[in-house]
């Protein structure tokens, strides 16, 4: 029999497959670097695109928050004019009222009473003055307590004195009744429907 060396054809492809191989590796190292950067590429363009979206949500966060303040302040300058008008609609419906009391006043004081001063705090008056008597300061509490336009008086003080008397000629001294009274200034509720 004859003697074949099938050697080098073997080792020829031992060598082809070899070179194969490497390609395939080359390849297949190029095309996983290709998908690699591939995936990179997109993945840096949704970031990109994420923070771009991100950074226009920013913006239109800081304009909200500015009409926010703008609204805040409106708000307030809304919230002081009611209070204005409130006070002026107050005012313009407590000026008839005002009248009333000092003609009630007037119509309800008895002969031999005489104020002094008049003070007034929201509805509550007080009054201070004095009397030839305490009987007729007791008559005006009266008369006040049937008023339609004052309530609840009470005297807070009332105190005797001699006071010299400028009407006479000789000078007399006179014994008189100092007193401070406070009462709450009232309407009727016919003249409030009719002010509304």
């Amino acid at each position: 029999m004859p003697n074949v060396n099938l050697l080098p054809w073997r080792e020829k492809l031992k060598k082809e497959r070899e070179a194969r191989f490497g390609v395939a590796v080359v390849a297949g190292l190029a095309v996983a670097g290709l998908i690699m950067l591939g995936v990179h590429l997109y993945m840096q363009s949704l970031i990109s695109y994420q923070q771009s979206r991100n950074s226009y949500l920013d913006g239109e966060i800081k304009l909200m928050e500015q009409k926010i303040k703008e609204i805040e302040q409106l708000e307030d300058k809304k919230q002081r004019l009611i209070e204005r008008m409130n006070v002026i609609q107050e005012l313009e419906t407590s000026r008839p009222r005002i009248v009333h009391l000092f003609d009630e006043l007037v119509l309800q004081a008895p002969d031999g009473v005489y104020f002094t001063s008049m003070e007034q705090k929201g509805e509550q008056v007080t009054l201070e003055g004095y009397a030839q008597s305490d009987a007729r300061v007791s008559s005006l509490m009266k008369a006040i307590e049937r008023s339609e336009w004052m309530k609840n008086p009470t005297i807070i003080e009332i105190v005797r004195e001699a006071r010299k008397n400028s009407g006479s000629r000789n000078k007399q001294k006179q014994t008189v009744s100092t007193f401070k009274l406070r009462f709450n200034q009232a309407a009727p509720k016919a003249t409030e429907e009719e002010e509304a």
